[in-house]
């Protein structure tokens, strides 16, 4: 799955694009991109 998110979402869109997760806290790409492959080594 973390692929399909990197490749859907992270790989089309600018560090500028805020989302809304509905749980935590909103945030944007950018600042979420550097998290990525900690998320997969978490087997997220």
């Amino acid at each position: 799955m973390i692929n399909d998110v990197r490749s859907r979402v992270f790989d089309q869109l600018p560090d500028d694009t805020w989302f809304y997760p509905g749980h935590g806290d909103d945030s944007t790409l950018g600042a979420e991109r550097p998290k990525l492959d900690e998320w997969r080594a978490r087997g997220w």
